[in-house]
């Protein structure tokens, strides 16, 4: 049974609900000052907090996904930490070709039912073959990729990364991108495009904050390389910068940002939402510079907007004026200098959660979407 199962939320409530009722039938019934008869209620009161609690819990989890799957919860998660050696052709791994591809299960769910109508959602692991790294994610193509007028054109295509531990599922489903896009393609609003959406943890279970850690994953280097790479040699993509961008929520608006600013020969644009503009240092990510100030003041986008050259790209900051991540924005506004390009999308109102990060998402593509080109 999965973690964010609708059928183990509701066996999870049930039980809740049963542990409520035990126990207040069961209180009367155990009468007594002693030891033994106060254990007795203890217990019960206790067991019955703690029904309740995992049943919030798993509820808020199941909303919001910061778990996946029970494997993501306690750490179990498939992917390497260090670079892999060997990866040649008729070695059973990937050597630099097309990537696996398969439809999505989550296909159909978003009524994406003909491809040449409504585009088509498939999911496949990037191997980083400069790095090592790896990561799954959804690949979604535009109606327009399977339509014959358009077998030659090469599509734009932005990256959309989960923060941490995040799941690019809950992007898929809580916030509809897939959907919308498909909308909007239908529309007019917005033109062709291919939306690759994964998480930003190559490294499970470690947050390296798209860093390319001393010593450690080369984090950066597999989004800004391996990533184009090994994409552009299985679907038609845009050949150079002006048809990539980054959209992030979270850690992924960090890296979307990062990713803009520090390869612009890449990407050409980075949108951030709820997002924040240097890396946070805590027990998930330990040590990210290896002790180097220098290599700690090239991650710090403050430090970069204030001291080094500015990139030709566009930045896009999006966050709730109530965010933490709010005020360190305005710092960067004040700091960012031509050619680099800074817009912004501040509500007044609106938490670090699934509805505000909803609520901007149809802006922010709309924003990515004029700032590609096709080609």
């Amino acid at each position: 049974m999965q973690l964010t199962s609708t059928a183990f939320v509701v066996l999870v409530c049930l039980l809740a609900v049963a542990a409520l009722a035990g126990t207040l039938w069961a209180l009367p019934r155990i009468g007594g000052r002693g030891f033994g008869a106060q254990a007795a209620r203890g217990g019960l009161l206790a067991g019955c907090q703690l029904f309740i609690t995992l049943a919030l819990v798993t509820g808020m989890n199941a909303y919001f996904v910061f778990y996946a799957s029970w494997s993501d919860l306690f750490g179990r998660l498939d992917g390497p930490v260090a670079v892999q050696s060997g990866l040649k052709a008729g070695g059973g791994a990937w050597a630099g070709g097309p990537l696996p591809r398969t439809v999505s299960p989550l296909s159909v769910k978003q009524g994406l039912h003909d491809p040449a109508r409504d585009g088509q959602l498939e999911q496949t692991t990037i191997h980083g073959a400069r790095t090592g790294l790896q990561v799954q994610a959804f690949v979604y193509l535009p109606p327009q990729y399977f339509q014959p007028q358009f077998k030659d054109r090469r599509f734009p295509v932005a990256l959309v990364l989960a923060g941490y531990p995040g799941d690019p599922r809950g992007i898929i489903e809580r916030q509809a991108m897939v959907k919308l896009a498909a909308k909007d393609m239908r529309d007019g609003t917005i033109q062709p495009t291919v939306y690759v959406i994964t998480r930003t943890m190559v490294a499970p279970p470690r947050d390296t904050e798209c860093t390319d850690v001393p010593g450690g994953p080369q984090s950066l280097a597999f989004f800004a390389q391996d990533v184009p790479k090994a994409l552009s040699a299985t679907y038609r993509l845009a050949a150079d910068e002006r048809g990539w961008g980054v959209i992030g929520q979270s850690t992924g608006g960090y890296c979307a940002v990062k990713l803009a600013m520090m390869h612009s020969d890449r990407f050409v644009a980075g949108a951030s939402l709820g997002g924040y503009l240097h890396a946070i240092k805590d027990a998930t990510t330990g040590e990210l510079y290896g002790g180097s100030a220098a290599v700690r003041n090239d991650n710090d986008l403050l430090w970069r907007a204030r001291y080094l050259p500015s990139p030709p790209a566009s930045v896009l900051l999006a966050a709730s004026k109530v965010e933490k991540g709010y005020r360190q924005a305005q710092q960067f506004i004040k700091l960012a200098k031509p050619p680099l390009r800074v817009d912004t999308l501040f509500p007044s109102d609106g938490g670090h959660n699934f509805g505000t990060f909803t609520r901007l998402t149809p802006e922010i593509m709309r924003w990515m979407n004029g700032r590609l080109t096709a080609g």
